[in-house]
């Protein structure tokens, strides 16, 4: 069910093409039969699929420390070279995905193996097998326990709905960098949201550090973020076709079945769930499986799209050296410029405003994530519920490579602020309060609110960026 390194890895969009025109029946029949990833809510406990995860995950354990396939030795790869908060975050972990389930494959000898995903915008609780006694799925330590629920504000199926109505590629799948790792980049909704939020506010434990693999949730926990990528492309939003993001070659990292190095391309990763698997479309929710004929897709895929996030404005910083958490400052007040709310009223202005955060430095031992209010009234629940909630950003960061490094996340508040001057809830045309808020990480023990670290942000700074249409359905 793989077709070779050579084919795709490297030469995934000729291939794609030559496919296309009418190639080989061969390799035609391989890629219509190309394995399926499933919701793992679909699946039985004794399942074909988990079982295979289950012995898989075994074997794995048991190989010699210096094989490349060994599960602690997998779980380096992501520990030395994960990118995260710029734009490689994606495709890096699509090759990691592909790379783990042919050794899977290879292993348990189940040719068809797929990788579940596990679907928390609506199953919010870890799926009961990763709990089971004895299992090699049932992983320690988690902060949580199998009856403890995500956020809904961060996973649901409405903010989920959000994300993929963005439009901007950098504001979606992260920012432009031109390195894996420490070049550039901002941290996008997907990763910022629901991704930072599942491993370092919510499941915790070895999942909120980089050896987050040692966990086996982790893979179908990336798994459904693969599928909302490639759900946020079928409704016709292009990814960059920049050759400093198409053009990444990912050498020395990942291994194939056999434990030999491969290599991947970013371009070539971009095509990978049209080559070489597919996807099972959710069980309940959130409403995904776009039907896209493939050729299309494909064809819309290879040429991508220059796409780039482009600030037309930057008004003076709301705040700068901000302290966030802890005794001092559980939640901050500050205030957006009644120019910049002003743009943000108006739901047809050519604009958008953002709120940039730059160099926010989460400490070690975080506790929290953080909730944005826009207009939010004094003496006012800090709900998600609110009319005044924007939105929110966790953090996932490993303290051995991320200690001292700041990250830049950006809070679109122009539909708050739309929505509130639309109902009568923010009158005139001063400035406008925006409001961050600490939340406490789901069962992490609590620290007492003096000992509680500060999460210190360089600066909070009102930006504008032109609004993009709508994109067009893919026919």
């Amino acid at each position: 069910m793989y077709i070779s390194r050579r084919e795709i890895l490297t030469g995934g969009t000729s291939i794609a093409m030559y496919v296309s025109l009418g190639g080989c029946e061969w390799l035609k029949k391989k890629i219509e039969n190309r394995p399926v990833r499933r919701d793992v809510s679909t699946l039985g406990p004794n399942d074909p699929i988990l079982q295979a995860y289950r012995d898989g995950v075994s074997l794995m354990q048991a190989l010699p420390a210096g094989d490349a396939r060994n599960w602690n030795k997998q779980a380096s790869i992501h520990q030395n070279f994960c990118p995260h908060g710029n734009w490689f975050f994606l495709p890096w972990h699509r090759g990691y995905l592909l790379s783990f389930e042919r050794i899977i494959r290879k292993l348990t000898g189940v040719a068809d193996f797929a990788l579940p995903y596990w679907n928390w915008s609506c199953n919010r609780a870890i799926p009961a097998p990763f709990w089971q006694a004895g299992s090699p799925l049932n992983h320690s330590p988690r902060w949580i326990g199998p009856s403890d629920q995500a956020d809904a504000s961060i996973v649901g199926p409405a903010n989920i709905a959000a994300i993929l109505n963005e439009t901007d590629f950098e504001l979606f799948a992260s920012g432009f960098a031109t390195a894996l790792r420490g070049a550039g980049g901002s941290t996008g909704r997907l990763e910022g949201g629901p991704h930072n939020y599942i491993h370092g506010s919510f499941v915790g434990g070895t999942m909120a550090s980089y050896m987050s693999p040692l966990d086996p949730i982790f893979w179908l926990h990336h798994n459904i973020l693969d599928y909302l990528w490639l759900e946020w492309n079928s409704r016709g939003n292009a990814n960059s076709n920049d050759p400093v993001y198409t053009g990444m070659q990912i050498s020395g990292q990942f291994c194939d079945e056999n434990g030999a190095p491969i290599e991947y391309n970013v371009g070539a990763m971009i095509l990978a769930p049209l080559i070489s698997y597919r996807f099972e479309a959710p069980h309940a929710c959130p409403k995904l499986a776009t039907k896209v004929d493939e050729a299309v897709l494909k064809k819309f895929l290879q040429q991508g799209a220059r796409v780039r996030l482009q600030t037309t404005r930057a008004f003076p910083p709301a705040a700068q050296e901000v302290q966030l958490g802890g005794a001092r400052a559980p939640r901050v007040q500050l205030s957006l410029a009644a120019e910049a709310a002003r743009i943000g009223f108006d739901e047809k202005s050519p604009q958008r405003v953002l709120l940039r955060l730059d160099d926010v430095k989460q400490p070690v031992d975080e506790n929290f994530y953080v909730r944005v209010f826009v207009g939010l009234p004094e003496g006012t629940d800090p709900s998600p519920d609110s009319p005044y909630y924007a939105g929110a950003f966790a953090f996932f960061a490993d303290q051995g490579h991320h200690e001292g490094v700041g990250s830049t996340f950006l809070v679109d508040v122009s539909p708050t602020l739309a929505r509130l001057r639309a109902e009568g809830r923010i009158q005139g045309d001063g400035n406008v309060p925006i409001t961050l808020v600490t939340v406490p990480n789901a069962g992490k023990p609590r620290l007492a609110a003096a000992q509680i670290p500060p999460l210190s942000i360089g600066a909070v700074t009102p930006v504008l960026i032109p609004r993009m249409p709508k994109p067009q359905p893919l026919k």
